[in-house]
Formats: structure tokens, C-alpha cells, sequence
């Protein structure tokens, strides 16, 4: 075991750690008592090994032998196997047993044998005959592996199976806190699940977890592993972390792969090599084992080409078999292994491996099922799979658990159950129990840390509780309050909403409120960044005014449910009808206290109409969230207008903006705003054109022009941008500050914005707009140095308008991904 003193040095990094591991349960998506199962004599368990040498053989299928729906497994890494035995056939049965490049055999195997050694003798496939032709026979035979993929796709829409997933993460003894006696690893985390799937083609999936378990320190919610078809070489694309890699069953395979015949045209079974035909390409290549009569896949063996970019330059090996359910080609066990070591700044850099196991069985493709499945998140667990069913993980057992796998799941709940015996320093015991808190303040019941503590130049300190929790599977209520010692004023908010059908796509809700209130986009640079540039720089970024009155609306969202942020899921497209009644008055400016500016004088404050204001409206997502932005071709909208009776005025903004790829490793993003006001538009309606802030930039903002420089009653914005890629794949892959691969974006943005005629004479407001400047209009062009240490950005940036010489500023943001 390490010593005490070692232990301490990195109980932060182990911390770390466990939120890594949780995050890539996510991404790709108990105790040890229930380790050793109940009814053992169900069934039938033994090794399958290499008749030559002895050595064990992994990813071996075994098969209850039998017509219909028979049971089936895989051995794991030390060739061992478990295959559950249906009562008709515990007393005695047959098993088949096969592996590309193996004779298949079949064996007598009854319920209870449990020492079964099974001994496979390799059979050698033929190399092909030297002849001469324009083409490889690989090509043909993959013409028609392809040609059947697509009559499959035209003919096959929906269908569902069982899966059981395992995901296993081990990392040096050092990061794991204690040793496993095997060398310099050791298991961290494990985490398996039960789950049935439903597909529907193209791109719907669900998943609904049945049964998981997980060692102690993984939280069960966060064990949503349930990787199926969705992981499928197969298909036209594989993603893992967000990449997205070609497969050599893609569309254009043909055109993007060269596939070379390693056995002789004559076998069944052969062997093809498929190699990306430029290492720019984005793509998985490695060796096939096509059934060459029936015209399908039976195993692959997968690596990805250089310009794969995973985090800290992962390594990552694909293997996978397929089965065939009704004449459907689908996948039945997938091995995904993945590698690395996590330098961060030579401070941090544990190592790491991923192994994830799944098996997918009992395939249906007949039976229809309701697409409303979809309308959940992609995954879901039954309430029932919190509470460890030992017969059902015996019965239904795929993958027993391998030695050092059972003594993981004992240590790591004795170390959970005894934290101190890790030891910790007093910053380390404060620092994390703050981490602790500001987590479970960012959790349901709580709304968020912003809600707790915030900072700016209208209340100074805030200080105040927030609440966010759904009492019953209908109904959402949010509270919040606080108060502002600087302008000495109480704030409130209270809200709720109710679904209205069963699937959650109708709502109706109601808020009543005392707020501060901003007029720019509080989904741009948020409270969060706000409290932060304000307490170091005296910068905010903001423009308030107080509003106190109640809103109701009515909205349908539809789409899969997709996570937005602290634990909560949203629907990507939705619309929503309101009215809303307010009283507005001007929040006045305060000098405050900064780190860095100590007393710095505050940017004033724009003043609004102190008026009532009622108004309706209508709010459109369309593969959008406000506060977040969730795919790479969205559009958002928002119109208001004044109610009958009120002093006329309506007011329309939208954002659109999608991705398209240029060439293989290219893309290019272009995002367009626009707004506009008719009538007696009040100032607190204005637009003003988003910027950065004390250096930082958020999405798409113009980088060096000042906090709120421009205003306008309509404006218009433009940004457009070309990612570059790593120009030459695998050559700036720095260890401990690029290892994912430096990439470079150029960019170039335009704004611009005015006063209508109207709006002047009636408020007589002395804002700027970029109408009354020399050029009309502002612009900038830059150069990014894009996914520094993984999650950063640097822009070198150029303003070109409204100075007598180029201005240059160097910003910060978000990598872009």
C-alpha cells in the first residue's frame, strides 16, 4: 500500500478523476456482496483456450445450440465465459463455440458445470493466388457487403434487443489510492447495466437500464452506460467523444478506402485489409472478416488514421462481431479499448484505460414498438434498477467478473466507507468540501451557485437561496430570493410549471417576480462570468433594470430529450406563446470594490422608461437551447409586442447558424443575428451588439470592440469562420498542453447597428450606434489557436473599423469543438 504522506498528494487528483470517469459514463452512453450470484446451478460456465499454445481466447462466441431465440455469450480476456441455461435444457444441452480463425465446435455443457475447458484449434486461411487485374477482389466482395447494407437500410426501420453493457476504468496505483498487487495498476471504477434498446433508423435510439451496478465511488445516476447500436461499424459513421469517424461500411467506402483481399476469393470466410486512402481522412481502419457468400460482416478489428483527434492523443482499438436477427445484419459484441495519460502542465497527468464490453441479444426486428420511447432522454433506468436483483444478474449473467474486478468492488467500499484512511491536508479538507457544496448547490433541489452568491455593479453583493425541484412527475417549481446590499433592495422569483400529457411535450406555466433584470442576453456572458470579471476588474458586462410583475405562457417542445446543464434535460425544439405584465424602473450604477481596480468607477448604467409595460409574444427553437447551445445548425427566435391599449411597439431578434464541412478535416461555421423594432420602441427594448469582457469571449462575440460600444433599436451581426484542422495531422500533438492536436481558425465578423428616425426624436437617447461612425458599420478578422490544454481557445484579433490604424487584442475562450 502507499505510504500516508503519498496518499495526500493526491487526493485531489483522485477527485478529479471520478468526475473524468463520471463524464465518460456519460459520453458514452452493487456492492461486492452482490458479486457472487444465488442460483448457480442455472448455469453453464467453463474457458476457451487455444488448442496449440493454451492461451486463453477472448471475444469467443458461445451459443446455446437450437432454433429461435437460444442464448448466447462471449468470453472475456481470460477466455472464460458464462452462458445462462433455460430450464428445458438444464440437464443436459449442447453448446456451439466459434472464433474467426478458429474451427467451430460444439460440446455437451449442463447446468451447473462450471470448470468447462473448451480447446479451439486454429484453422488457417488460405492466401490469395497472385493474379494480375485493374482491380482487388476485396473490391467487388465490399460492393456487395455494401449493396446489402443499403437494401437493408430501405427495407429495415425500427427494431429492439437487450443489451449488457460494462465499462471498466483502471489508472496507476498512485491516482487509484491503493494497489491491487498487479504491478502499477489498478482498477477505479466499474460500472455494468442491463438495459433494452429501441432503434429506429436512422439516427433515434433509447435505452432503458433494467439492472446496473457500479463500485461505491461512482453516484448510481451517473451509471447510464448503455452503448449498443449505437457504437456500430456498421453504420456510416462511428462518434466516440465527439469524434466522428468514417467506417469502412460508409456510403462512399469505395471512394475513401483501399480495400486489399489478405486470403484466398475462393473461402467463405476471407479476410480483407481496409486502409483510408489519405491520412486526413477521419476514419477507422484496420482488418474485416467478411462472410463472402452471404454477403456481410462477421468481425472487424479497427484503428483510427492520424487525423482522429481524441483527448491528451488517446489510443483507441475497435473490435466487433456481428450476428444476423430476421436476415438483418446487426451487431452482437463490441470491445472498444482506449488509453492515455492526462498531462496537464506537468502538474497532473494520471494514466488512464477505458475497456468497454458490450453484448447485444434477443433482437427483434418484427415486432412494432411505439416511437414515443423517444420522446425520454437517450437513456433511462427503471426505478426497480436501484435495488441489486441477484437472481436476474445470475440468470441473465453475460461477462463474469474477473478476479480483480470482484476485489475493486470490495476495496474501493471499504475505502468509501472509511474516507480517512486516505488521508488529507486542511486546504485539501476545505477546498473540497467547497467543491462539495457549490456541486450540491448546482443539484436538484437547488437551482445554482448563482442564485447563492452573485456580484455586480447595480446590487454589489448578493446574497440569497435558490430552488428548483419537481414535487410530482408533473409539476416543476422554482423559488428563489436574495437580497442586494448595495442598492438595499429584496429580490423574488416564484414559478411553476405542469405538463400536460403524459409525455411531457405540452406545459403550461406561471412566474411571479421582483427582479434585476437584463436587456442584453443573459445566455451570452452569464451571472456567473459577470460576478467574476466584476470582483477582479470592476468589469460588468451587463445592462439592468429592475422589473417586477408576473408572466404566463404556454409551450410544446418535441425532440429527444438532451442535457442542458446541472443535471437537467431539455427538448432541442420548442415553441412557446406568453403575455406578460411589468413595471420598469432604472437600477442605478454603484462603484465597486475589484481585486485588480480596487474602487473602480463604474460604467454608468443606461436609464429606461419607468412605466408599466404589458406585452405578448412568441419564443422558437429549432435544434436550439437558450442556454445551450446543443447542435451545429440551429435557428432561435423571439417577437413581442406591446398589448392593445398599450403604447404601441413590437420587436423581432433571431439567430441562425449551422456547419458545413470544406474537405475532409475542414469545416466552416457562419452564425447570422438580426433585429428589429417598429413603434414607440422603449430604450429598455434596445439591442446592443455582444462583445468580450476583460479579454474573455463567449461563442461568437465580437473580440475587440469595448463592453457595450453599440446600441440600436434593429441591428444585424454576421461571423463567420474557418476551422483549419491540424494542417498536418499529428504534428502539434504537445504533451501537457496540446496533446488533442493544436488546430487554427480564421475568422471574420460584422456588426451593425442603428436608430431608427422615430426612436431618436421620442427618447432623445445619446447611445452610440455604428450608423453614426465614418464607416457604417463595425468589422474585425482574427486568427484562433484552437483546444490548448483540451478546453481552450486563443484569438489573435484585428479591428479594422472605427480607428485610424489596425487595433490588435489577444482573447480567450471556450475551445471549439
Amino acid at each position: 500500500m502507499l505510504r500516508p504522506t503519498l496518499k495526500r498528494s493526491f487526493v485531489s487528483g483522485r477527485r478529479a478523476l471520478v468526475m473524468l470517469v463520471v463524464l465518460i459514463a456519460l459520453a458514452l452512453s452493487v456492492a461486492a456482496q452482490g458479486v457472487e450470484a444465488q442460483e448457480r446451478s442455472s448455469r453453464c460456465a467453463g474457458r476457451v483456450v487455444d488448442s496449440g499454445t493454451g492461451e486463453p481466447l477472448r471475444f469467443v462466441t458461445i451459443r446455446l445450440l437450437g432454433s429461435g431465440r437460444v442464448p448466447s455469450t462471449i468470453s472475456d480476456r481470460e477466455g472464460r465465459f458464462v452462458l445462462p441455461m433455460p430450464r428445458e435444457h438444464r440437464a443436459a444441452a449442447r453448446i456451439v463455440v466459434s472464433l474467426i480463425g478458429y474451427r467451430s465446435d460444439t460440446v455437451a455443457c449442463a447446468a451447473g458445470d462450471t470448470a468447462i475447458e473448451i480447446r479451439l484449434e486454429e484453422s488457417a486461411l488460405r492466401t490469395p493466388e497472385v493474379v494480375v487485374t485493374s482491380e482487388d477482389p476485396a473490391v467487388q466482395i465490399m460492393r456487395e457487403v455494401l449493396k446489402r447494407k443499403q437494401q437493408q437500410l430501405a427495407s429495415l426501420q425500427q427494431y429492439s434487443h437487450m443489451l449488457y453493457t460494462k465499462l471498466v476504468i483502471t489508472t496507476d496505483t498512485t491516482t487509484a489510492m491503493r494497489s491491487s498487487g498487479r504491478g502499477d495498476t489498478s482498477v477505479f471504477s466499474i460500472l455494468e447495466t442491463y438495459s433494452r434498446g429501441y432503434v429506429e433508423l436512422p439516427d433515434r435510439f433509447f435505452n432503458e437500464i433494467i439492472q446496473r451496478r457500479q463500485t461505491a465511488n461512482i453516484p448510481p445516476q451517473a451509471n447510464i452506460v448503455a452503448i449498443g447500436t449505437t457504437l456500430n461499424t456498421y453504420d456510416d459513421e462511428l462518434t466516440v467523444i465527439g469524434e466522428r469517424m468514417l467506417t469502412p461500411f460508409s456510403e462512399d467506402a469505395l471512394d475513401d478506402y483501399h480495400f486489399v483481399l489478405e486470403t484466398s476469393a475462393e473461402d467463405s470466410v476471407v479476410r480483407i485489409r481496409a486502409t483510408a486512402r489519405t491520412d486526413r481522412l477521419k476514419a477507422l481502419q484496420g482488418t474485416l472478416f467478411i462472410n463472402r457468400i452471404e454477403h456481410r460482416p462477421l468481425e472487424v478489428r479497427l484503428v483510427p488514421t492520424p487525423a482522429v483527434n481524441l483527448p491528451f492523443d488517446a489510443s483507441l482499438t475497435v473490435r466487433q462481431t456481428f450476428t444476423v436477427a430476421d436476415s438483418i445484419v446487426v451487431p452482437e459484441a463490441l470491445w472498444l479499448s482506449s488509453s492515455l495519460t492526462a498531462s496537464v502542465l506537468f502538474v497532473f497527468a494520471p494514466r488512464l484505460d477505458v475497456e468497454l464490453t458490450t453484448f447485444c441479444y434477443d433482437y427483434d426486428v418484427r415486432t412494432p414498438f411505439s416511437t414515443d420511447v423517444f420522446d425520454q432522454r437517450r437513456v433511462e433506468a427503471l426505478s426497480s434498477a436501484e435495488t441489486f436483483d441477484s437472481v436476474f444478474w445470475d440468470v441473465n449473467e453475460k461477462l463474469p467478473l474477473r478476479r480483480e474486478e470482484v476485489r475493486a468492488y470490495q476495496e474501493i467500499q471499504l475505502l468509501r466507507d472509511n474516507p480517512d484512511s486516505a488521508g488529507s491536508t486542511l486546504l485539501e479538507g476545505i477546498f473540497g468540501e467547497l467543491a462539495v457544496l457549490a456541486n450540491r448547490l448546482n443539484r436538484e433541489p437547488f437551482s445554482t451557485t448563482d442564485d447563492v452568491f452573485r456580484y455586480n455593479r447595480i446590487h454589489g453583493v448578493y446574497l440569497g437561496m435558490g430552488l428548483w425541484f419537481r414535487p410530482d412527475t408533473a409539476v416543476e417549481l422554482r423559488f428563489r430570493a436574495g437580497y442586494g446590499v448595495q442598492d438595499q433592495r429584496w429580490y423574488g422569483f416564484a414559478g411553476g410549471r405542469y405538463f400536460l400529457d403524459r409525455s411531457q411535450l405540452w406545459s403550461v406555466d406561471a412566474n411571479l417576480y421582483s427582479e434585476l433584470v437584463r436587456r442584453d442576453n443573459p445566455f451570452g456572458v452569464r451571472r456567473s462570468l459577470i460576478t467574476a470579471t466584476t470582483l477582479l476588474f470592476g468589469n460588468d458586462y451587463g445592462d439592468y433594470y429592475y422589473a417586477d410583475g408576473w408572466e404566463a405562457g404556454a409551450s410544446y417542445a418535441w425532440g429527444q430529450l438532451r442535457f442542458i446543464q446541472n443535471g437537467r434535460f431539455g427538448r432541442p425544439n420548442s415553441i412557446r406563446a406568453f403575455v406578460r405584465s411589468e413595471r420598469h424602473a432604472t437600477a442605478g450604477s454603484h462603484d465597486v470594490w475589484s481585486a485588480f481596480g480596487r474602487s473602480t468607477t463604474a460604467r454608468d448604467n443606461p436609464a429606461v422608461e419607468d412605466r408599466s409595460l404589458s406585452t405578448m409574444g412568441v419564443e422558437l427553437f429549432l435544434h436550439d437551447r437558450p442556454e445551450r447551445r446543443i447542435s451545429r445548425t440551429g435557428l432561435s427566435l423571439a417577437a413581442e409586442t406591446a398589448i392593445p391599449g398599450e403604447p404601441s411597439f413590437s420587436r423581432l431578434d433571431a439567430t441562425g447558424f449551422f456547419r458545413v464541412p470544406t474537405l475532409p478535416l475542414f469545416t466552416l461555421d457562419v452564425q447570422g443575428s438580426i433585429g428589429w423594432t417598429w413603434g414607440d420602441v422603449p430604450p429598455q427594448k434596445f439591442f446592443s451588439l455582444e462583445s468580450a469582457v476583460s479579454g474573455i469571449t463567449v461563442g461568437s462575440a465580437f473580440r475587440v470592440m469595448q463592453v457595450k460600444e453599440f446600441y440600436g433599436d434593429r441591428y444585424a451581426a454576421l461571423s463567420v469562420s474557418h476551422n483549419w484542422g491540424e494542417v498536418i495531422p499529428g504534428l502539434l500533438r504537445i504533451p501537457n498542453v496540446a496533446s488533442f492536436g493544436i488546430e487554427f481558425i480564421t475568422f471574420g465578423s460584422v456588426g451593425w447597428t442603428q436608430f431608427s428616425p422615430r426612436t431618436l426624436a421620442r427618447t432623445a437617447t445619446t447611445l452610440p450606434s455604428t450608423a453614426t461612425t465614418r464607416q457604417g458599420a463595425y468589422y474585425e478578422v482574427g486568427l484562433g489557436i484552437n483546444r490548448l490544454l483540451l478546453f481552450f481557445r486563443t484569438d489573435v484579433n484585428v479591428r479594422l473599423s472605427q480607428v485610424d490604424q489596425p487595433q490588435w487584442r489577444l482573447t480567450i475562450t471556450g475551445a471549439t469543438f
